[in-house]
């Protein structure tokens, strides 16, 4: 750990007492050097998981801040705003990161000043195990569905400029809505063709939650499609035609009609040739709801 870091890394809690040393114990591995770990206590009222922070707040190199339960949004947003690295990576406290990853992200994004986020392949491990199934990364694809999870690096600067994480995406997806934020600031995004994160899946994990809520799904995509509503229609033409394997390939759009989505495909890239752009801003919002019955 480095009272000057160049990274630090945030670390939302929530009664997470029983994993977090593991996930503090991957920080502390880390082959790059300049690292400061700042946790922050997002109201948690498991007596192990309270105990286990104290102790954690006593070690060098770590920061304990405290919340009254503001959701992974806001606490994100606390720690990182107390943060003195020039680039952050948030993790959460279940999760862990191998050896390597921060050296690696930093040496990309000291390298690539038009690269806002670095994040690299990953798995899973608890109640599910094996290598984490997502494709690899694509701009078209990523104007359509989040591709890229919230353990990656990027500057305090771009998250300054965007205005952190959305505190209003109440029902999850907050991390591709600041991705989508840096792309809207001209940056790039990097993978590292690498397994260097491990993300634990839980029986009541918020991502399982939401993907088993159809409602919640319908909302947040409206909201996401709302709040970048100019930078997706000022992207149409490399977004529409990705949409028809990304709606078909997605395992929660399969129950899309196939014949229905290559109908709204086929009115938008007509709407495209002439630039109607307010009518296909509707015609984009309804492929983003197909799923949705």
């Amino acid at each position: 750990m480095n009272t000057n870091p160049m990274v630090s890394v945030v670390m939302p809690c929530y009664n997470d007492g029983r994993y977090i040393q593991e996930s503090v114990a991957s920080v502390k591995a880390q082959t790059y050097p300049e690292i400061e770990l700042i946790i922050i206590d997002d109201g948690s009222d498991d007596s192990h998981t309270i105990a286990t922070l104290d102790a954690l707040a006593k070690e060098d190199g770590i920061r304990v801040l405290h919340a009254s339960h503001v959701g992974p949004s806001a606490a994100r947003n606390a720690a990182i705003q107390e943060a003195r690295g020039k680039y952050i990576l948030p993790l959460d406290a279940d999760d862990t990161i191998n050896t390597t990853y921060i050296e690696k992200a930093v040496k990309i994004l000291e390298g690539h000043r038009d690269t806002g986020v670095v994040y690299c392949e990953a798995d899973l491990f608890g109640a599910q195990s094996g290598k984490w199934d997502l494709p690899a990364y694509s701009f078209e694809s990523m104007l359509f569905d989040n591709i890229v999870f919230v353990t990656a690096l990027f500057s305090k600067a771009d998250w300054e400029k965007v205005g952190g994480f959305n505190e209003n995406m109440k029902a999850g997806m907050e991390d591709y809505d600041f991705w989508l934020s840096i792309l809207g600031e001209g940056k790039k995004i990097e993978q590292i063709p690498e397994v260097l994160f491990h993300y634990r899946i839980k029986d009541s994990s918020r991502t399982s939650q939401f993907q088993q809520d159809p409602s919640r799904i319908k909302e947040t995509y409206r909201q996401l499609f709302d709040n970048h509503r100019d930078f997706i229609l000022a992207h149409a033409d490399v977004l529409i035609p990705a949409m028809r394997d990304v709606l078909i390939d997605q395992l929660y759009l399969r129950r899309v009609a196939e014949q229905q989505a290559a109908e709204y495909q086929q009115q938008a890239r007509a709407i495209v040739k002439v630039r109607e752009i307010p009518v296909l801003g509707k015609i984009l919002q309804k492929i983003y709801h197909l799923f949705v019955k």
